[in-house]
């Protein structure tokens, strides 16, 4: 598909591209009616030829937008216009956490703990309302000023499953922070979530995920292989740290914390 920049999708404007992935891109956006700056999501153009899945992705949208919690990005709007599907949320300046970790390397224990407890708080307060996120990862949370952490993305994994991009072993997802259980295909729960974000402290800490190569090898050492001990990536880190992340680790998820 021709880059949009410039065209206008309802009563929002795209101005220019600021992130891409699987799923779709994203654009910064000018919303005409309500003067202000918004994000704009678009769902990847491979994606809306599966029957069912554009009535899914634009469900999920809808209950995500029910979500008020100041560590959750606000979502705005949902819609089509020929042919492109598309969700609209508050546009927040700032790197996602995948860049911070990208430019910084290992962070320092106070600045995880900082973000760890926002992102925790908003996984929480999700988990109440009965959604569970799918992919958690660093690239789907947004720092501001102030470490300020913002967690986004939600409903568009749980879209995609089961359907036929599925059932043809495409993996939906990211597999450097998937659960055992998800890697395996199983339904999951809310210690999905707390698993994908033990992987995310764990990058913060060393400044790489846990495990990394190809998917399918990726997806086997979530299943079945112990991470590198965290300080042996970072001996600076507390030794009382290696607990309370393997536990968040653990293959069972009855193993884990029970709530973010």
């Amino acid at each position: 598909m021709k880059e949009p920049i410039g065209m206008t999708l309802g009563q929002y404007r795209i101005l220019e591209k600021i992130g891409h992935g699987g799923m779709g891109t994203v654009y910064k956006g000018y919303d005409t009616a309500l003067d202000r700056y918004v994000a704009i999501k678009v769902l990847a153009p491979h994606l809306v030829w599966e029957q069912g899945l554009v009535d899914r992705f634009l469900r999920e949208a809808r209950t995500a937008a029910h979500l008020k919690h100041p560590h959750i990005v606000t979502i705005y709007n949902v819609g089509k216009q020929d042919g492109i599907y598309y969700f609209v949320m508050e546009y927040l300046p700032g790197r996602t956490l995948a860049e911070v970790i990208r430019q910084e390397g290992a962070l320092p224990l106070q600045r995880v703990a900082r973000i760890a407890e926002q992102i925790a708080s908003a996984l929480d307060y999700a988990h109440a309302q009965g959604l569970v996120h799918r992919d958690v990862k660093p690239g789907n949370i947004l720092i501001g000023p102030g470490d300020q952490a913002t967690l986004t993305d939600f409903g568009i994994v749980k879209a995609l499953t089961g359907t036929s991009l599925t059932r043809t072993g495409i993996f939906i997802g990211t597999p450097e922070y998937v659960s055992p259980e998800q890697a395996r295909g199983q339904d999951v729960d809310p210690r999905s979530d707390i698993y994908s974000l033990g992987v995310v402290c764990y990058e913060m800490l060393t400044g790489r995920a846990p495990f990394v190569g190809d998917t399918l090898a990726v997806l086997h050492a979530h299943g079945y292989d112990p991470p590198p001990p965290l300080r042996s990536l970072n001996p600076r880190a507390p030794a009382a740290l290696e607990p309370v992340i393997g536990r968040a680790l653990a293959k069972d998820p009855s193993q884990r914390y029970g709530t973010a």
